[in-house]
């Protein structure tokens, strides 16, 4: 896919400076992958400032600079020679905010040329894109995703390194979907790439509210912020586009009265134009009855918990207001498979019900708990840590969560970076309800998942929170290979190997 813009294109309205119309045939933010004929645009970030390797850039080629101040190449006259003369340095006021609107152009709007619904909020954003997809494809349509766990085009599956890329990766990726033929495109919406304009450029044909907790506050700083920023996708609809939000949801409820969208809700505990109701949940699947104004749809699926029928009625709702089929929409949950890290039961023969899941703030914990409870006939252990360098006022409500509903509690690590781990275990215990006394502290987390493995009995339930899909431990400069399901594989094996060997 090969795209080439001139200077003055991409710049448009971005500047008052006269721009030489230079060919532009690339467009990098990183000095190194810089080749000839590409725009080098010099972002601040908060490890390293781009402006510090314009220099490098010229020397690979690059045909042209936008920065947020003059270099000092450019401004010292004893350090101006030819090749600088021929690399224009167009400065902007923000180069993070311009290189959203100009990657936008470079690609062409390529979410013009596709449908693209995002998800945004707190807990279920990867679920609800991976049943938008299911029931999409089970409709016969061609769909990416962008996401969390992965970016999937086409048949090419690209490891994740943010939920929403930046903008240059995403404009880029949603170019190479259209380029592919695919129809669709659904992608989780992040808090922080909603707060740093990465969609910026974006159309977006629907838009999902799953709901609001607290997390990630060390980076906004307030609720408040967090909430204004998860507001941002529904300023990215098409004009006719569909706000769906959960009316189950406190600041959902505001959001549906003061979005400028038609919005349309969906619960199961406050009345909803989508209702969820005759809900059962066992260990073999869930039923319900999905009420709405185009079908009444009885829905029966493999997939786990009480929790996830908010997922199901937030896709749902969202693709029958889109036009998708009931009868595409049921088969696809008959057949749904598990999301990796996201309530995924680990199978093994020894009675024990194991789960894995990414559940690492406090309302994510009391659901997946509530939903474990409800399925489980023995005792519900419960295995987690927090992150280190990471909002610390969500350690002690995830403390009392896990008091409250678990039997049992390990704490543990969960990529403590810089921050000592049992400093993080004491702030989470800090939160436990007076007189609950029924855990243990194993800093090392394949032991902590050991030691609720080795406590649990046929019928009890052991939750392995926090990781969910993550392949890796992040302690101080330095990432290790760790995966929870490996850990609760072996355990499983080393079992089933003792029953036959007795």
């Amino acid at each position: 896919m090969t795209t080439m813009m001139t200077l003055r294109e991409l710049l448009y309205g971005l500047t008052a400076e006269s721009i030489a119309p230079v060919s532009i045939t690339g467009i990098c933010c990183h000095s190194k992958q810089v080749r000839p004929g590409d725009l080098f645009i010099a972002i601040r970030g908060p490890r390293s400032d781009g402006h510090a390797f314009i220099e490098e850039a010229i020397a690979r080629g690059a045909a042209a600079i936008l920065a947020q101040s003059l270099p000092a190449i450019y401004r010292s006259s004893a350090r101006i020679v030819p090749q600088l003369r021929a690399c224009p340095c167009v400065v902007v006021a923000d180069t993070h905010k311009a290189l959203s609107v100009i990657a936008a152009r470079f690609f062409r709007h390529p979410s013009r040329k596709l449908r693209l619904v995002g998800v945004t909020g707190t807990n279920g954003k990867t679920t609800t894109t991976y049943l938008l997809k299911a029931i999409l494809e089970s409709a016969g349509a061609h769909v990416g995703l962008l996401g969390t766990i992965v970016y999937q085009i086409g048949e090419r599956m690209v490891p994740s390194t943010n939920t929403t890329p930046g903008p240059l990766e995403l404009q880029r990726y949603i170019a190479q979907m259209a380029s592919e033929g695919l129809e669709w495109c659904v992608m989780e919406v992040s808090s922080h790439g909603l707060a740093q304009g990465r969609i910026d450029g974006l159309e977006f044909e629907a838009g999902i509210f799953t709901n609001l907790g607290s997390d990630h506050l060390d980076y906004h700083k307030t609720i408040e912020a967090y909430a204004a920023a998860k507001r941002r996708l529904f300023d990215y609809l098409r004009p006719h586009g569909h706000a769906v939000v959960n009316g189950d949801d406190s600041y959902g409820r505001i959001l549906a009265q003061t979005i400028p969208h038609a919005v349309i809700t969906y619960g199961m505990q406050r009345p909803a134009r989508v209702m969820a109701r005759e809900i059962f949940c066992s260990w073999e699947g869930t039923r319900l009855l999905l009420e709405s104004p185009w079908a009444v749809i009885p829905i029966t699926t493999p997939l786990l918990g009480r929790h996830n029928v908010m997922n199901i009625a937030a896709a749902v709702t969202t693709l029958l207001a889109l036009g998708i089929a009931p009868a595409a929409i049921q088969d696809a949950l008959a057949s749904f498979d598990q999301v990796p890290g996201r309530f995924e039961r680990v199978s093994n023969d020894t009675g024990v019900h194991v789960v894995i899941d990414y559940a690492h703030t406090a309302e994510a914990m009391r659901l997946v708990l509530l939903s474990l409870r409800e399925l489980t006939r023995g005792r519900l252990i419960v295995v987690f840590g927090c992150g280190g360098d990471r909002d610390q006022a969500k350690r002690p409500m995830m403390g009392k969560i896990a008091s409250l509903l678990a039997d049992a509690v390990v704490l543990t690590s969960d990529n403590p970076r810089g921050e000592d781990p049992l400093e993080i275990i004491r702030q989470i215990r800090s939160g436990f309800v007076p007189g609950f006394s029924n855990f243990h502290e194993v800093s090392d987390r394949e032991q902590a998942i050991a030691t609720a493995l080795a406590m649990a009995r046929s019928n009890d339930t052991v939750l392995i929170a926090g990781k969910g899909h993550e392949s890796f431990q992040i302690f101080h400069h330095v990432s290790v290979p760790f995966l929870d399901r490996e850990v609760a594989e072996r355990w499983a094996w080393s079992r089933h190997s003792v029953v036959l060997s007795s």
